[in-house]
């Protein structure tokens, strides 16, 4: 089909070929990733379907102006004949395609673009576009016109010689400017002016043009009702052709937008406007993005709130475990205190009558009579267990104050949700999955899951180390009883047997000797007391720890669980949120690839296109 439309060199059209086809590709992505384009206007992403139909469609040079301009006139003069119809009152309401054919015939597409064929030779290498015009009476011209404006290669500017350069026109010519569009300005109706004003004019657009433009285009001064009708008599009246302006311009359109030309801007086209439609893209992900940020905020205080309440069920949870400590630190100071109390020097004729009474069987036939055992008796005095008693209220009371933490924390994070739900836009409040409300049950299976295990160390406590303590003490009463009554049989045999009983100084250092060691057997058993109170301290502490830990951990476990429960609560929005921030990054990247292969074809267009031909 190219080699039909265009005579360029073969190098040049298999070039034209080759980056045609990966124009295409990356506009077909593109045309991909604009639909993910929250807000985009369907017009946008028409512009890039046009654009990749571009290329294989003749070239475009559009016609825009206001009305009266004499646009339809312009292109009858170009064509040779009133193809066109003309006239005192808006005759062009729509955009008009005018295209090769081998006769004069009319079509109206559903879109209600016209497109004309005609036999002229211009029209082999280029379609003209009448658009309606930009201040016409019709409320729908300017847009139409503005519609139709990025699909062409060319823009023509046309203007009245007397009304150069209005705001309308400014206006369309920084339109120009931001689509990165060729303009050609042709200025109409000369023949109403003397040559003077005729330069003045001229001079004029040049100069707006270069300061609205950004540079130069060509600038023509034409009569094209002379240029018409010069071309209507028979033969035509080439020297009032030549003087209508016409010439000139027929002559440019030939040597400017030869073949080689035309591929390039074939090629460029298209880049125009998908250039146009990333930059409206990228904008509008910005916006997008701008958005998020403030749902991000809102998505961190959500964040925040449950954190917050994970710290205060902490600090709960670490208040109840002080209260443990303390219970258990009580219990072990009143058995130190009972312990120490037991093993008193005050009490060693005590200790010795009970020691004694364990060396022959009265002690324990006395506590298989029901009678209590000497730390059991020291324990009950001090009431050493009694603190241990709080310990299933102190368990049975971080439930409910956990639970209710959590549920309060829950029905507010609900209220605060649903407020961020019904301030999304419609279109990020329809991809909400899920409902936001609070759980119909509560579970408290860990803290419940533990009591066994609490209830054991609880019991060892209780139990084991009263009986450990007790043994221990019925040992150490024992020795001391074995320790005294030693020494006395030792004196006894002593003084029977070898003593010189004449000699008062040996008896008495026997008796003091036996006395010292005596002293010294009771010493040891209140050194032995502090270390039976110490080690049950000691224990008492471990079983704190234990307790502890095992609360501890049931208790963290309950705490995730309420986490999980707010973040569920919170989940529809804040789920929407994350995946709205990686739409946005990934739709960001995606564009800036997009781009960036733009940019590359466009490079290598400017490469092939400098090289001679």
């Amino acid at each position: 089909m190219i080699s039909r439309l265009f005579a360029a060199t073969p190098d040049i059209l298999l070039a034209y070929d080759g980056l045609r086809r990966r124009e295409n590709e990356v506009l077909l992505r593109l045309l991909d990733t604009l639909p993910r384009v929250d807000g985009l206007s369907p017009a946008v992403i028409d512009q890039a379907r046009d654009a990749v139909f571009h290329t294989d469609h003749p070239f475009l040079l559009t016609l825009i102006g206001p009305f009266g301009a004499g646009k339809s006139t312009i292109i009858n003069a170009l064509l040779g004949a009133e193809v066109l119809p003309t006239g005192p009152v808006p005759t062009t309401d729509h955009v008009t395609i005018l295209r090769h054919g081998a006769s004069l015939e009319r079509m109206t597409s559903q879109d209600g673009i016209e497109t004309v064929f005609y036999p002229a030779d211009l029209l082999k290498t280029i379609s003209l576009v009448d658009t309606p015009g930009l201040e016409s009476v019709f409320a729908q011209h300017s847009a139409r016109t503005d519609s139709f404006l990025h699909r062409s290669d060319w823009v023509v500017m046309v203007m009245l010689a007397t009304r150069v350069l209005t705001a309308s026109n400014l206006e369309y010519l920084a339109a120009l400017k931001s689509y990165g569009k060729n303009v050609l300005v042709l200025v109409n109706q000369i023949d109403l002016l003397e040559e003077e004003q005729r330069r003045t004019v001229q001079t004029f657009v040049e100069n707006q043009c270069a300061l609205h433009l950004g540079g130069e285009p060509p600038v023509f001064l034409l009569s094209a009702r002379q240029g018409l009708a010069s071309r209507q008599v028979q033969p035509p009246d080439v020297a009032s052709w030549q003087a209508s302006g016409m010439a000139a311009l027929e002559e440019f359109l030939t040597r400017a937008l030869d073949d080689r030309e035309r591929l390039r801007q074939k090629l460029q086209t298209p880049l125009q406007i998908a250039r146009h439609v990333l930059t409206e893209a990228e904008q509008q992900v910005q916006v997008q993005q701008r958005a998020l940020d403030r749902y991000r905020s809102v998505q961190e205080n959500i964040d925040a709130q449950i954190e917050a309440g994970r710290g205060q069920q902490r600090r709960l949870v670490d208040g109840v475990l002080d209260n443990v400590a303390a219970v258990f630190a009580e219990s072990a100071q009143r058995g130190e205190d009972a312990i120490r109390e037991l093993f008193q020097p005050t009490r060693a004729l005590a200790q010795v009558t009970a020691g004694l009474g364990e060396l022959i069987g009265l002690g324990g036939l006395a506590r298989r009579l029901g009678a209590r055992s000497h730390a059991e008796a020291a324990f009950a005095t001090h009431e050493v267990l009694a603190p241990l008693d709080e310990l299933p209220g102190l368990v049975e009371e971080l439930g409910p104050r956990l639970e209710g933490r959590d549920l309060q924390d829950i029905d507010d994070l609900v209220v605060y949700t649903n407020k961020a739900l019904a301030d999304l836009p419609d279109v990020l409040r329809s991809r909400v999955i899920g409902e936001v409300r609070a759980p119909a049950a509560y579970d408290r299976e860990p803290l419940r899951r533990v009591r066994g295990r609490l209830e054991e160390i609880a019991a060892s406590a209780r139990h084991v180390e009263p009986e450990r303590l007790d043994r221990a003490v019925r040992n150490a009463l024992v020795l001391l009883a074995g320790w005294e009554l030693a020494i006395v049989v030792a004196l006894i045999l002593l003084g029977t047997l070898s003593v010189d009983w004449s000699d008062v100084l040996t008896p008495l250092l026997l008796v003091m000797g036996a006395l010292a060691l005596m002293f010294l057997g009771v010493a040891l058993m209140a050194f032995r007391g502090h270390q039976l109170a110490r080690r049950f301290s000691e224990r008492m502490v471990d079983l704190s720890r234990q307790y502890q830990a095992v609360l501890r951990e049931a208790a963290e476990e309950q705490i995730a669980q309420g986490v999980k429960l707010r973040q569920d609560v919170a989940a529809p929005f804040t789920r929407l949120i994350d995946a709205q921030v990686t739409r946005q990054s990934e739709l960001a990247a995606d564009l800036r690839r997009l781009e960036g292969e733009l940019s590359a074809i466009a490079g290598e267009i400017g490469g092939v296109w400098e090289r001679p031909a």
